[in-house]
């Protein structure tokens, strides 16, 4: 399935070991105090910063997607399991499930994109294996992720010769290789270019962006970082506007992937107004829109239909960051105590209108996003902690030619009341275990 160099999971399943982490990493950094600065972006490893699928995955693989007519992939941030890895466990479990079962015919998953945010809280070397490499172990495919604040932001004292180092030491490789973190566990690291990336696949493409390492609000371009990162994104959005505009050329849908949510409801969180100015201005000057933007971020689960004023287009913006993160975020409430309504349509501040569809507080899950020529499947499915069976919280499609989003089947548990969060108790404790040994 891998192209030569590549690994994923381990050859044979194996149980769920969190009760024996060390208890200092699993409560990572916590008493640590962050730097809360804006960090300059390391220059990609090429430029343009783009890959393919089919640099990872097989021929045969990509022939099998082309055959199947679709592509699937998993997505979803904020997964880093501190705390109470049961969380993140459960998660990776039920997408290793998933994907362990079927072929690329019958909806297999391709690969997972990580929405940021991999490890907690520094995105330190040492806290890989806990929280990136063991509850991944038995996914079958490639991971591919843009950095979260989280994986660049720095403390006093910090051993790293720049922010985000980890993480390109773990999926910005030259080539395939086995991180030290990795330690017993088959999967090697990724060949990402950069911290931001465009992914090129079968019926897709997605760029992804790095927001930087704020905890309030993303950033694209300023002072700090340059405007390396906004010169590529207008590069790839008029890449995709020519591509599209190819006689016969294949059609794909045109997904953004940013950390840093542009809308959310999250109190103990925050929209990103200028970020998102910045990008729409790119999407204006390329005359390319996304199909569809996702971020993380804010921990919870949140979809927003955007409706364009120019041309009445509707765009999807989902907020996944319900991923394994310990706390799920309650909603910000407004006059009178009362928490957002979902379905009541409201502006983006910017002349157009703006829905939110959707909003679940109440379990961790993933997304499972479906691609063919015609339009977007995606599916927010929520995990039962004891029982490992998956639910669905939302499921919505994306018409590709009529640019129009309709909700599929009921959404379940599309408004909580605020302090009305219900969480599954974890299948096991996190006991003083033994230190793990490490290399």
């Amino acid at each position: 399935m891998a192209t030569p160099g590549f690994a994923f999971a381990n050859p044979q399943p194996s149980p769920d070991d969190y009760n024996e982490f060390d208890p200092k990493d699993v409560f990572a950094d916590s008493s640590v105090v962050a730097i809360q600065a804006i960090e300059a972006i390391p220059q990609p490893r090429k430029t343009p910063a783009v890959m393919a699928l089919g640099d990872v995955l097989s021929p045969d693989s990509i022939q099998a997607i082309q055959n199947a007519g679709k592509i699937v992939f998993h997505s979803v941030g904020d997964t880093g399991g501190i705390k109470e890895p049961s969380h993140q466990f459960a998660v990776a479990d039920a997408m290793s499930a998933e994907i362990g079962t079927q072929i690329f015919a019958n909806g297999r998953p391709a690969f997972f994109y990580h929405l940021g945010d991999v490890v907690y809280y520094f995105g330190q070397e040492r806290y890989y294996y806990d929280q990136f490499y063991d509850p991944y172990r038995d996914y079958q495919g490639p991971i591919f992720a843009i950095p979260g604040n989280h994986d660049g932001v720095l403390f006093t004292g910090e051993p790293v010769k720049y922010s985000l180092e980890p993480f390109f030491n773990n999926f910005c490789s030259n080539a395939p290789t086995k991180d030290p973190s990795a330690i017993g566990f088959a999967r090697t690291t990724m060949t990402q270019p950069g911290a931001y990336f465009t992914l090129n696949a079968p019926f897709l493409k997605i760029i992804g962006l790095y927001s930087n390492a704020g905890e309030t609000t993303g950033v694209i371009d300023d002072p700090t970082t340059g405007p390396a990162q906004l010169t590529f994104l207008e590069g790839q959005l008029a890449a995709a506007a020519a591509q599209r505009a190819q006689k016969g050329a294949a059609p794909f849908a045109l997904i953004i992937a940013v950390h840093h949510p542009p809308f959310t409801v999250s109190k103990s969180h925050f929209p990103s107004p200028d970020m998102l100015a910045q990008i729409d201005q790119a999407c204006v000057v390329a005359k390319m829109w996304p199909d569809f933007v996702i971020s993380g971020h804010a921990h919870l689960y949140e979809r927003y239909t955007r409706t364009m004023s120019a041309d009445g287009r509707q765009i999807p913006y989902v907020v996944a960051g319900h991923g394994g993160y310990l706390n799920l975020s309650d909603p910000r409430k407004g006059k009178n105590g009362v928490v957002p309504q979902p379905g009541i349509p409201g502006n983006d501040g910017k002349g157009n209108q703006l829905t939110l569809n959707v909003f679940n507080n109440t379990m961790h899950g993933y997304l499972r996003i479906t691609v063919d020529k015609n339009s977007i499947l995606c599916e927010s499915l929520g995990v039962d902690e004891t029982t490992r069976a998956t639910s669905s919280m939302d499921a919505f499609t994306v018409d590709l030619t009529t640019h129009v989003v309709a909700t599929k089947g009921a959404a379940q548990a599309s408004r909580t009341r605020a302090g009305d969060v219900v969480r599954p108790k974890s299948p096991k404790a996190v006991k003083a275990p033994k230190a793990k040994k490490r290399k």
